[in-house]
């Protein structure tokens, strides 16, 4: 009190308010009150974090790119893609090379086609001769016409195309104007020289029918006409 009348203010406590001097009053709080605010200070202060803004904004971003995709058409996805490849051919073109080592076109009717009896992966179709009815000797899971060397290496049409080059610049070929064709025959060529390596002028090696397949589904001839395996041609096999 002593204290008080120094300064000038006589306080006189009242529930829940005291009084000063000047008749100004003031609200206290209740032992409950200052409990609730130091809890929700003490919440607040350990309350996590929000994710960083920019990489919520993405996935947002991403979940609307694909919804907007699931809502499109068979019909309306193709003129799309057509339209990416002809602003972007080279990345299309790599798309569909990786999608091409991954899957194996084949339609319904060979889906159905039983492998012949001779074949060990049941990737093989019937040959027209004895000598062409070979099989590469592999388990289904592991057929040589299935792993990965296969597209990168026989398959890839980039490959292909820079060694037909230099096949032709070296012994003066002209190109050949049927495209897939000549594909088709650097494939060969290159499936030769990969498994078998250099050949000598006079030997010939028959490619298992799993893998000339392979080529000719990637290459095909428009009227499904193929010449087959000639022993005393450059390559094996014709086109």
């Amino acid at each position: 009190m002593e204290n008080n009348k120094k300064s000038g203010i006589n306080r006189v406590q009242t529930p829940g308010a005291f009084r000063t001097t000047q008749g100004q009053t003031q609200p206290t709080m209740s032992g409950r009150q200052s409990r609730e605010l130091q809890q929700n200070r003490r919440v607040s202060s350990v309350a996590p974090r929000p994710a960083s803004t920019g990489q919520n904004a993405q996935e947002q971003h991403g979940l609307t790119l694909q919804a907007k995709i699931n809502r499109l058409s068979q019909e309306r996805m193709r003129q799309l893609f057509t339209v990416i490849a002809e602003r972007n051919p080279q990345l299309v073109q790599d798309i569909l090379d990786e999608d091409e080592s991954i899957n194996i076109p084949h339609d319904d009717e060979r889906n159905a086609e039983l492998p012949p009896p001779w074949c060990l992966c049941h990737c093989c179709r019937s040959m027209p001769t004895s000598r062409e009815r070979v099989c590469c000797g592999n388990g289904p899971t592991n057929c040589l016409s299935l792993i990965p060397e296969m597209s990168e290496i026989v398959i890839h049409q980039g490959v292909l195309r820079v060694a037909d080059t230099y096949r032709r610049s070296i012994f003066g070929i002209p190109a050949e104007t049927d495209e897939n064709r000549r594909y088709r025959h650097a494939s060969y060529r290159q499936f030769t020289v990969w498994r078998y390596g250099r050949l000598g002028s006079r030997v010939r090696r028959v490619i298992p029918s799993c893998c000339v397949w392979r080529i000719r589904d990637r290459y095909p001839d428009a009227l499904g006409h193929y010449t087959g395996f000639l022993p005393h041609r450059r390559g094996g096999f014709d086109c």
